[in-house]
């Protein structure tokens, strides 16, 4: 088995989505929307890592990258390990829990490949000079324009879901500007 390369996008979102609250707000929005977590999450470290805005022609290149990956291969492990979670008729209860974690591993692996092949879509270079609010503003500007091309308007409730992976992946910026910036989002 190969390693995965070294890539910042996957170690931001390793930090992001392991801090409190942030992996249950991405679960809340994918369950509403069926959006894809690691599109939110590649949205969020393009602004984070000053890479700024998508064009429209940019997100549809990253969606179209990863749209046969994540429908064919992502959802499909996941809808089994999900089966597998409530048992299985007649399957012996620790043997098919040993084989559940094993494709928990092999999905993971696979979201791993996707944000790969996300990063390898658009390719910018990183401006370190720009401010985090600024940085903030257009994780949410990107983040907004996919639930746009997903046809989806976010609800409050969404917007607050957003506002604890921002605020985890954007502490600097205070609560008041954060409230701002999340509420600009999928109107």
């Amino acid at each position: 088995m190969s390693e995965f390369p070294d890539h910042p996008f996957w170690d931001f979102s390793l930090d992001v989505y392991m801090s409190e609250g942030v992996g249950a707000a991405c679960l809340d929005l994918q369950s509403a929307h069926e959006l894809d977590v690691n599109v939110l999450l590649f949205c969020s470290w393009l602004g984070a890592s000053g890479r700024g805005v998508l064009s429209d022609a940019e997100m549809d290149a990253a969606l179209g990258a990863v749209a046969d990956w994540h429908e064919d291969v992502v959802r499909s492990l996941r809808a089994v390990r999900t089966r597998m979670k409530v048992g299985v008729t007649n399957a012996p209860p620790n043997l098919a829990e040993s084989l559940r974690q094993r494709i928990q591993k092999a999905e993971i692996d696979c979201e791993h490949t996707e944000q790969l092949m996300l990063a390898a879509a658009v390719q910018r270079e990183a401006d370190a000079s720009l401010a985090e609010m600024r940085r903030a503003a257009d994780a949410a500007a990107n983040i907004g324009l996919y639930f746009a091309r997903s046809g989806r308007k976010a609800t409050d409730a969404d917007r607050t879901n957003l506002g604890v992976i921002l605020g985890v992946a954007f502490p600097g910026v205070p609560e008041a500007e954060m409230a701002e910036i999340r509420g600009s989002i999928g109107r």
